[in-house]
């Protein structure tokens, strides 16, 4: 059996994921130098091995730019346009203002990209807004949104070769793959509006 973008370790299974830690972190860290310091974090359901990953690169991003996460800028929902909707009224709601807000997945920014735009904030103006996974495109967002991607293809061709590997060869060792994700800057993403 093989199983795609789990963390969990299963003895008995291999493994072929993104970089879910990693590209959080790199994408906080692109923020981060731009100059954002109140980061709101948007993140799938606590039990998804993926949200819990993605909150981590957050956290250890922050902590390495010597900045305490703040908690209430962290929400767990669900990963789709509804759960981006909710946790981003949510965040207006209590004042937090972050100055960037990253999403833990495609649909989750679009949920904030609505929320942001109905309360009067542009992006990337007013708030930065950063995806983790491209937009298919058939979706329409203006700016078009920074993004850090898994590579599908590398992710499927490799699990497919693990499969057939173990057709054949059922003692061999299970692995746990990794593959890296990458950064694309596009126009959501500046550097935080200047308070006066």
């Amino acid at each position: 059996m093989v199983v795609l973008d789990l963390r969990i370790s299963y003895p008995y299974v291999d493994v072929v994921r993104g970089d879910s830690e990693g590209g959080a972190y790199q994408l906080v860290q692109f923020l981060l130098g731009l100059g954002h310091r109140q980061i709101a974090m948007l993140s799938g359901p606590v039990d998804m091995s993926t949200a819990v990953d993605r909150v981590a690169g957050y956290r250890r991003a922050m902590s390495e730019a010597g900045l305490e996460s703040n908690e209430a800028l962290i929400y767990l929902g669900a990963y789709s346009i509804d759960g981006g909707y909710d946790m981003m009224q949510q965040v207006l709601q209590k004042s937090l203002s972050p100055t960037a807000v990253f999403a833990g997945n495609n649909f989750i920014a679009v949920g904030a990209f609505r929320v942001l735009r109905e309360a009067g904030l542009r992006v990337p103006d007013d708030v930065s807004l950063v995806a983790f996974d491209d937009l298919p495109i058939t979706f329409s967002i203006d700016p078009f949104l920074t993004v850090v991607t898994q590579p599908p293809y590398d992710m499927g061709r490799r699990a497919a070769e693990l499969l057939l590997a173990r057709l054949s060869d059922q003692a061999a060792e299970y692995q746990d793959i990794i593959l890296p994700t990458q950064i694309i800057v596009r126009r959501s993403s500046g550097p935080p509006r200047q308070q006066g």
